[in-house]
C-alpha cells in the first residue's frame, strides 16, 4: 500500500463553532493505481489534497491517520511528521499538480529555473545538472523544443503549455505519490483530454 487514509477530519476555526471540512474520510491507494475523488465545489477535495501535503494554514485542526510507505521503508504518518521531514518529503517522493499554473508559477522566473529549483531542492546537483534534467522534464511533458521553452517566462506560454509546466514540476524528481488537483480546469475540452492522456502514459 502506498497511501491509506484513516478517519481523516480536517475542522477550519469559525463562529460559533469550528466548521468541518472533510469528515471521517478514509481510504486506500496502492502503487501504480488511480484513484479520484469526485464532488461538487467545497466538498473538500482540495482540502484532502492539500492536508496529504501539509499545506493546510496551521489555523486547520486536522486529526486521523495519513500513511505513507516510501519505497522500502515502513509507513510514516503524515499527519504527525515534523516540519523538516515533511519539506524533505514533499516534491520528493510526494508532488502535487496545483490548479491554477498563473497563480502557482513565479511569473518573473523562467520556467526552466522554476524546474531547476525543484530539482536542486532535493538533490545534490549543479546548476548546469539541475538545468539539464528541467529540459528533460518539459521533454517528459511534450513541450515542443523544450530547450528554447525553458527560458521562456509564464506569460508567453499558453494555458495548455503552462499546466504541462506544473507537471513537469511535479514530476521532474520521479515522486511515488502524484496528487493532481483538478489539472484541467479552465483549459478547453481538447488540451483537457491531452492533459489526461499525458498523465496516463507518465503513470505507465
Amino acid at each position: 500500500m502506498l497511501l491509506e487514509i484513516r478517519d481523516l477530519r480536517v475542522e477550519f476555526p469559525a463562529s460559533p463553532r469550528a466548521m468541518a471540512a472533510v469528515r471521517d474520510l478514509s481510504f486506500n491507494l496502492s502503487r501504480g493505481e488511480v484513484l479520484g475523488l469526485v464532488g461538487e465545489s467545497g466538498s473538500g477535495k482540495s482540502v484532502t489534497s492539500l492536508a496529504v501535503m501539509r499545506l493546510l494554514p496551521s489555523s486547520a485542526s486536522v486529526t486521523g491517520e495519513i500513511l505513507f510507505e516510501a519505497e522500502g521503508k515502513t509507513p510514516q504518518n503524515l499527519a504527525q511528521m515534523d516540519a523538516e521531514k515533511m519539506r524533505r518529503l514533499r516534491g520528493s517522493r510526494i508532488s502535487m499538480i496545483f490548479q491554477e499554473p498563473m497563480a502557482a508559477l513565479n511569473p518573473v522566473m523562467r520556467v526552466g529555473e522554476q524546474i531547476a529549483e525543484a530539482v536542486r531542492a532535493h538533490n545534490d546537483v549543479s546548476k548546469k545538472e539541475s538545468w539539464n534534467r528541467a529540459v528533460e522534464a518539459l521533454n517528459d511533458v511534450a513541450i515542443a523544443d523544450p530547450a528554447r521553452r525553458a527560458r521562456d517566462y509564464p506569460h508567453q506560454l499558453s494555458g495548455g503549455m503552462r499546466q504541462r509546466v506544473m507537471i513537469a514540476i511535479a514530476i521532474v524528481n520521479r515522486p511515488e505519490l502524484l496528487i493532481a488537483d483538478e489539472p484541467t480546469t479552465a483549459l478547453d475540452v481538447t488540451v483537457q483530454a491531452q492533459i489526461l492522456d499525458l498523465l496516463a502514459g507518465l503513470r505507465k
